[in-house]
């Protein structure tokens, strides 16, 4: 096992039917930039286990995913090993979003 550095980059595709729940002045963004460091096995296995943290997250705190309001692609833009005390850090689970491509 090995700690990784995944760079992700998700782009949020947002369904045309306004939802109920969706505010009128809610902020769409076109997608988003974040990283995680994961413990696994190989970069395959740490691909998916930050994907999944990143999908777990934004589900948690936006909600956007789990309310059917946007579908979600995500890229790992850089995958490398990292220093095995990047684990003991509080995971970060920001993002940094912008508007157009």
């Amino acid at each position: 096992m090995r700690c990784y550095y995944v760079f992700v980059h998700g782009r949020l595709d947002w369904l045309p039917e306004p939802s109920a729940s969706e505010d009128a002045g809610a902020i769409k963004p076109a997608g988003f930039y974040c990283h995680r460091y994961v413990l696994a096995g190989s970069e395959a296995t740490a691909v998916e286990t930050a994907f999944r943290r990143v999908r777990q997250n934004l589900n948690t705190r936006a909600g956007w995913l789990r309310d059917g309001l946007a579908t979600l692609d995500l890229e790992a833009e850089e995958v490398a090993i990292a220093g095995i005390h990047n684990l003991l850090k509080p995971d970060n689970r920001g993002h940094t979003f912008y508007e157009d491509e």
